[in-house]
Order: structure tokens, then sequence, then C-alpha cells
């Protein structure tokens, strides 16, 4: 009876120890995974590839109030920012003939565009770069999509920030003074445009 309850405890001792060894092997491997989807992620490259998605402007017309349209622009928005979508197309499905026999019109896909370029400028410009107007009058009650440069004023370490600059006098030679959503407005001697402001602007004039 000895001799086999030592056999037991000797196999039951051995169970366990390969046990352990199997647990530590997975461990092993999960931090190894962990580790590669850091580095990846730290990858400075990125993905070598876009995602884009057409999307009527004719869907806000499912809407019946300006509100649900304008919530329903903000679900769009809300999922493109979840899937990491690069661009979003908005394209008229209605051809002019159309236009003329059933009154349609391109007001939804105007829209449409205005309250996704609204949603996509970080939170500390908008004000900046979009006027009150009718369209948007709703916008503020959408929820913001957090994406990866809405910065907030607590980002500190981040190496870019996107800017207005503001029209605020200055000597000849410094440079200007940029909004950049902190708490003191930075004066900029160096700093690059981008085709955004361009975009931005032209949509005030159309407003």
């Amino acid at each position: 009876l000895n001799l086999d309850r030592k056999k037991l405890v000797k196999k039951l001792k051995e169970e366990r120890f390969i046990d352990a060894r199997k647990i530590s092997e997975i461990e092993k491997k999960c931090r190894e995974n962990e580790e590669t989807a850091n580095i990846e992620n730290e990858s400075p490259e990125g993905r070598n590839y876009t995602v884009s998605v057409a999307v009527p402007g004719s869907i806000l017309d499912n809407a019946q109030t300006h509100e649900l349209r304008t919530y329903l622009a903000g679900q769009i928005a809300r999922a493109a920012a979840i899937f990491e979508v690069d661009e979003i197309v908005v394209f008229d499905e209605f051809s002019k003939t159309t236009e003329k026999l059933y009154g349609f019109t391109q007001n939804s896909n105007i829209l449409m565009v205005k309250i996704l370029r609204y949603l996509e400028c970080p939170q500390y410009l908008r004000k900046h770069m979009f006027p009150l107007q009718k369209d948007l009058r709703y916008a503020g009650l959408l929820n913001p999509l957090d994406c990866f440069h809405h910065f907030r004023v607590t980002d500190l370490s981040v190496p870019y920030r996107e800017g207005v600059v503001l029209d605020k006098s200055v000597k000849a030679g410094r440079g200007s003074f940029v909004y950049v959503g902190l708490h003191k407005v930075n004066q900029i001697f160096f700093f690059c445009v981008y085709s955004f402001a361009k975009e931005a602007w032209s949509l005030r004039q159309e407003s």
C-alpha cells in the first residue's frame, strides 16, 4: 500500500509539474505576442493602405427632422472612426434629370459633408473654423469622436497639434500667434499650413 501511495504521489507531482510548465509556456507566448503587437502598433510607418467608404447623402432624407438627420450623420462618423476609416466619400445618387422630375435637391449631401467636417475637426478649433450656421445647430449635441488627432488640454507630450493662426499683431520677423488648444497661446516662428485651412476657409465662405 505504501508503495502504491508513493507512486500515486509521485505521479501527481509530475502531472502538476507538467501543468505548471505548460502554464508558464502559455504565459510566455502571450507576453511575446503582446510585445510583438506593441511593436507593430508603435511602428512609425503605419499601414500601407487606406480605407475609404462611399455614402449617399440621400440617406439623411430617411430621417424626419433636422435633429435626427444630424444624429444619423454623427452615427456614420462614429462608425467610421471606430473602424479607422481614412476617407468618407459623400456622393449624389440622383442625376440632374431625376432632380428635375422628382424634385430632389443636394441639400442632404451638403448637410452630410458639413457635419462630417465638423466632427472631424478637433473640438478646440471648431469655434474658429465653423461659424454659427443653421445646418450645424444640433451638431453640438453629438458625442465627440475622440479621434487620434483630437487632443485634450492635458495632452502635452504629443509632438504635433493642429492649430489656427490668430489675428494678433506681432513684430516683423517674430512669427505668428497660433491657438493649438492649450491654456496659453503659442507664438510660432516656423509652421506648416496644410490644405485643411484652405478647405475650412472655403467652407466659411459658403456658409
